[in-house]
């Protein structure tokens, strides 16, 4: 008779294969091809004790990725969600998982009398929902690492941009604190009070990879296949940063195995790396014919292009840090965190994106139109004739 663990064993190698580009979501039949966990998973280690792990959440867009890293290396999954997104996602994916229903918001029920070694919570955003959750658990989970976001910081005029930066609203009273980001960095002070010993925070910035639905990043992997004239925002010196969804999984299971506590800012590449290199970097995974063509920020925002909007994935430089989107990743790199190339991220996901939705003929959700961005090329050229 199989065991569960040999089950699960097992299911982590058919989890290895489908990482590796064997199989995809999309031939393995689960509607909108949630996922093509495409990369080079390393293979299982043995000599690590197998944790019990509980994932809030698990089948977004971190969670699928987590919950094969973690069967990869031979820990024990239980997830806790609502049930609603893709039902039939780890059954033929994963095996037999452990699901507890329940909401965040109003029946955390089904956490009650558990034990396991780490919880890491993807899907807690306002700091009642972690309250209550971080408050249960406690007691029954050794290590709670919860996702926050680079959006709890505070503005980027600190000198060094780590994790000592502050944080919140200045100012403010927290009570009147609102917004991702404050509310973010409120969720953080919930996890460190129920777990003064136990507490690992990760702030990614835009995250990206294959299963990506915003397309902040993914819209410049699939412009530049698209090739033309494109429109590179601001000067090519200006700073880009961004987490594979994989090292970020890869990571977060990392922290548990080795208990590692405290803040981290997982941003790749290790690097500083510029918007020039950025659009080159993906340029090279594609065989289309690209022109960039570099637009001032001001002469962007002047025909209504916003960074982080109409222009995703990076801003302009402001304020007196003049290295604005420029993070200090030194700590996650002294914990562990490894990054595939920029390539590796571009192919994989425009891989993903055109099986998964660009055969369907769906439109990018970020980004500018190919009329708006002919328009304001034009415009451009105009200006400077």
């Amino acid at each position: 008779m199989t065991t569960r663990r040999e089950f699960l064993r097992k299911s982590a190698l058919a989890g290895g294969a489908l990482g590796s580009g064997i199989l995809t979501g999309h031939t393995a039949g689960l509607g909108e091809g949630l996922l093509s966990l495409a990369g080079d998973p390393s293979t299982s280690n043995p000599g690590r004790s197998s944790l019990r792990v509980l994932i809030l959440g698990g089948t977004g867009f971190i969670g699928p990725h987590l919950v094969r890293r973690c069967l990869e290396r031979g820990h024990t999954v239980t997830l806790f969600n609502r049930g609603r997104s893709e039902p039939r996602l780890f059954p033929e994916l994963f095996g037999d998982l452990e699901v507890l229903i329940g909401d965040r918001n109003d029946d955390i029920s089904a956490l009650e009398g558990g034990r396991w070694d780490a919880v890491i919570d993807n899907s807690g955003y306002t700091p009642d929902q972690v309250r209550a959750t971080a408050r249960l658990l406690r007691g029954s989970v050794d290590q709670y690492v919860f996702t926050s976001t680079r959006a709890v910081y505070a503005g980027y005029t600190h000198p060094t941009m780590d994790e000592d930066a502050p944080i919140g609203v200045p100012g403010v009273p927290e009570e009147e604190w609102s917004g991702y980001g404050p509310l973010k960095a409120l969720a953080e002070g919930e996890v460190q009070e129920a777990f003064p010993e136990g507490t690992t925070i990760v702030r990614p910035p835009i995250i990206t990879g294959p299963g990506d639905r915003t397309d902040r990043f993914t819209y410049w992997y699939v412009r530049i296949h698209r090739g033309g004239e494109v429109i590179a925002p601001g000067d090519p010196s200006d700073p880009v940063q961004y987490s594979d969804v994989r090292d970020l999984a890869d990571f977060y299971v990392h922290l548990a195995e080795e208990g590692t506590t405290g803040i981290f800012n997982p941003e790749a590449p290790a690097a500083p790396l510029s918007s020039a290199e950025f659009l080159y970097g993906v340029r090279a995974v594609t065989s289309s014919p690209v022109e960039f063509t570099w637009v001032d920020w001001d002469f962007l925002e002047d025909h209504g292009l916003r960074g982080g909007s109409e222009i995703p994935g990076w801003r302009p430089p402001v304020g007196d840090w003049l290295n604005y989107g420029r993070i200090d990743n030194r700590r996650a790199l002294e914990a562990g965190i490894t990054f595939r190339p920029l390539a590796v991220t571009a192919r994989d996901t425009l891989d993903w994106w055109l099986e998964a939705r660009g055969a369907e003929g769906e439109e990018l959700g970020a980004g500018i139109s190919a009329e708006a961005e002919d328009q304001v090329l034009e415009a451009w050229r105009r200006s400077r004739s």
